[in-house]
């Protein structure tokens, strides 16, 4: 780029990802099976409709933090996949039904400003006794910030705070119409400790509820053939066996176990012969099952033995056309076959066939058990966990299946009670350890939870506990915006009820101990638990908010998008490169990746240039070393290059892995457990590479994730004492031996260049380069060597 700036100028974000983003919804909407799956993705159309809308209109600001124009930052905006706002509001739209349920029970019509009457009637001493109630009894759930926000006024004005009420009201009640102030009513008080659950019982009665819904049509038709069609289709072989001139026919089965005639390719069917005589009554029974196979769903089913054999009967009985001989003949060889392969009826081995495919389907079907889950579920609070499953355990009884018809005390199946992990209530670390939670995304989503806790515990009052808990939750469900210019994300003391009742918090020393505490333990879970996955956006926001509670500086940094990349990178980026270049030093971590001295100077001297008094940091020192690091130039549009450039940010910084370590003081308690974090990232990846991907962006997103995995893999390799690195190498050859050879050809050059570092070797000596060893990077400009290398 010529600009010494790659930021400088406006730069709008293109409305190209938003119109990919409507394609793949309108076709899913479309050309799904399922309905449930279409319905929900017409309503992402509508929603990527309305973000294009407001692009082209002018109306949407995108890449700002206030984007939508008159429009506080508190306010909570719909946002959708990769932080674009629709326009709409998370605490506005239609009416809800415990809104519409108060309106009907004062009397009242849903009008336009019903909204505003709602949140009104809450300022009267009625509506402030109300919420004093809900303040006392706990009893109610906050799903948005602003939904607490009365409460607060209610909180304030109920302990002489008046002068504080009515700044608040003067803030909030411009937008009385068109936003709930008010909470939303629950059976039961939500709790926040150290204990969590994954989804509340609400989402996991729905996912049952669907599953009642999605009948398998195989089982059910497995079942209707057990019990119905087949014993019709051993009656009418009775029936046609009494007419059977000599013996019952069958098929000569010869020494070798063949069926068919050698020659001919015929069966080698014995016995006598069918249809030559009739007992008086034989059409009549005939005529009966019949019918019995019609009212089935027989007369549908596809052309089989059985519904030969029926046509055949049907023939017999109506008299409407006689049988032919090759007919007859036909009828013959199904007998044979019948009688061969199952037994003639009344025999011991048909009996015995009958009875273990009876047996098969005689368990309850799991849709139906589903939906009498579901039932169970129902009863309890649905916005919760559940701390015991064994009430929710125990048989189908005969009440919860009647109209049915099936048999009473049918256990529930083992796959259907794991549903019920996802709401049970326990410590994180259970969670993981039961794969409840299987991943560090997993583990973002819960720790909320946690952390409201700790927010909490600060406040000494029961009632504002409890509600700073449900806003602090609520809070954090608040979905990202897509920003620019290095903006930050709207903070919970920004909401102007927060920031009113801040000053009751006491940060004291108590409180941030247990946020130092659980910000430690949870860190060390990530990384033990999932070390092959870089700390994702989400669990960097969440241990962000825990380090502000514990007063500690930890410094990570977010995965940056390279389609809007702006050429710049936040002055946490430098210092978070310098501690980590500076505590790993002439590492096998730095040979790897090839940061030598003169690398690890200059950064040393950007940190310096920071802390010095008189000194103003250079913003561009880092973007500039990571564009000479990987050989490209930064710029819009230039998305591949872009790329390149933030994993070499990564690289320096070792995308938050120094950080938490140094920060934390983590190695004493991790070191014990480098050899084997590092082990399985190398069985991560050799799983992750056994598949062939067909579709091309899907081999680089694999490739990507394999070199993030190799990277950590590295960096806990340089962690671990010094003769770890030998053991670790020896011990992946030996598990990279029985593997694939896509995988084995895939991963032998990095294989080559971690022997090289090891070693003491540089990877970027053109003999290391002749030799096949290569540098395990997520990108490339020409087509990468991984992607080459198939196997």
């Amino acid at each position: 780029m010529d600009n010494d700036d790659p930021g400088a100028g406006q730069f709008r974000i293109p409305a190209g990802y938003a119109a990919l983003q409507l394609a793949a919804a309108l076709r899913t909407s479309g050309d799904h099976p399922d309905p449930q799956v279409r319905e929900r993705a017409a309503v992402k159309a509508g929603q990527w409709q309305q973000v294009m809308g407001g692009m082209f209109a002018g109306s949407v600001d995108v890449g700002s933090r206030t984007p939508l124009a008159g429009t506080p930052a508190w306010v909570t905006l719909d946002v959708v996949k990769g932080g674009f706002a629709t326009g709409d509001f998370k605490a506005g739209g239609p009416l809800q039904d415990h809104e519409l349920a108060t309106l009907a029970a004062a009397g009242m019509a849903p009008a336009p400003d019903a909204r505003g009457w709602l949140n009104a009637r809450l300022l009267t001493d009625d509506g402030l006794a109300s919420l004093y109630a809900l303040l006392d009894s706990g009893c109610y759930d906050i799903e948005v910030p602003e939904e607490g926000a009365l409460l607060v006024v209610a909180w304030l004005t109920r302990h002489g705070k008046a002068a504080q009420a009515r700044e608040l009201l003067t803030i909030i009640m411009p937008w009385f119409e068109r936003l709930r102030f008010y909470p939303q009513p629950a059976e039961q008080p939500r709790r926040f400790g150290e204990t969590v659950f994954v989804r509340p019982v609400s989402a996991v009665a729905g996912a049952l509820q669907q599953r009642r819904q999605q009948a398998n049509p195989r089982i059910k038709a497995q079942r209707e053939a057990v019990r119905v069609r087949l014993p019709l289709y051993d009656r009418a072989v009775q029936l046609f066996l009494e007419t059977v001139d000599g013996d019952a026919p069958f098929i000569d089965i010869d020494a070798d176990g063949n069926w068919r005639d050698a020659a001919t390719g015929k069966f080698r069917s014995a016995g006598g012969w069918p249809c030559r005589h009739y007992r008086n009554d034989w059409h009549a029974r005939g005529e009966m099952l019949v019918r019995e196979w019609d009212d089935s769903a027989g007369a549908r089913e596809p052309a089989g033995s059985a519904a030969e054999l029926l046509g055949y009967l049907r023939v017999c009985v109506t008299g409407k056309a006689t049988l032919s001989g090759r007919d007859v003949g036909r009828i013959r060889l199904i007998l044979a076959r019948y009688a061969s392969k199952r037994g003639l009826p009344g025999s011991a081995r048909l009996a015995a066939l009958r009875s273990a495919q009876a047996a098969q389907v005689n368990g309850m079907p799991h849709h139906l058990l589903a939906g009498i889950l579901a039932e169970r579920l129902r009863a309890c609070p649905q916005d919760g966990g559940i701390e015991d499953l064994a009430p929710f355990s125990h048989p189908a009884s005969a009440a919860e299946m009647a109209g049915m018809e099936e048999e009473a005390d049918t256990p529930m199946p083992a796959p259907l009670l794991a549903w019920l992990q996802a709401c049970r209530i326990d410590t994180v670390a259970a969670l993981v350890e039961r794969g409840t939670i299987g991943s560090a995304e997993g583990l973002a989503i819960v720790l909320p939870q946690l952390s409201a806790a700790i927010n909490g515990a600060s406040v000494q009052d029961p009632s504002l506990k409890q509600l700073y808990g449900a806003l602090y939750h609520a809070f954090r469900r608040r979905r990202s915006l897509l920003l620019l210019d290095l903006a930050s994300q709207v903070k919970l003391d920004e909401l102007p009820w927060v920031a009113a009742i801040d000053a009751e918090r006491q940060h004291g020393l108590a409180p941030r101990i247990l946020a130092r505490r659980t910000l430690e333990e949870l860190s060390r879970l990530a990384l033990t638990s999932f070390p092959q996955s870089v700390v994702p956006n989400t669990l960097i926001r969440e241990l962000g908010s825990l380090a502000d509670s514990a007063g500690v500086e930890l410094l990570l940094g977010e995965e940056l998008a390279a389609d809007i990349f702006m050429g710049r990178f936040a002055i946490k980026f430098d210092k978070a490169a310098f501690d980590a270049t500076a505590m790993l030093g002439e590492t096998l971590y730095s040979r790897y990746y090839g940061i030598d001295a003169a690398q690890r100077d200059y950064l040393h001297e950007l940190a310096a240039q920071r802390i010095g008094a008189d000194a103003a940091p250079d913003r561009k020192a880092l973007i500039l070393l990571c564009q000479q690091r990987a050989g490209v130039r930064c710029g819009l549009g230039k998305v591949t290059d872009n790329a390149m450039i933030i994993e070499q940010q990564q690289i320096l910084t070792t995308h938050n892995l120094a950080s938490l370590v140094v920060s934390l003081d983590l190695d004493t308690t991790l070191r014990p457990h480098y050899a084997a974090m590092a082990r399985h990232c190398f069985e991560w990846i050799c799983r992750d590479q056994r598949p062939r991907r067909a579709e091309w962006h899907a081999d680089l997103r694999a490739i990507k994730n394999a070199a993030y995995a190799w990277r950590q893999m590295v960096f806990f390799l340089s962690m671990a004492p010094a003769p770890a690195t030998a053991t670790f190498i020896a011990w992946a050859h030996a598990h990279l031996a029985p593997q694939s050879p896509r995988v084995r050809n895939r991963l032998a050059p990095a294989m080559a260049g971690l022997e090289l570092a090891a070693a003491g070797h540089s990877l970027d000596d053109p003999a290391s380069l002749a030799g096949g060893a290569r540098r395990l990077l997520a990108y490339a400009h020409r087509p990468h060597w991984m992607s080459v290398l198939q196997g």
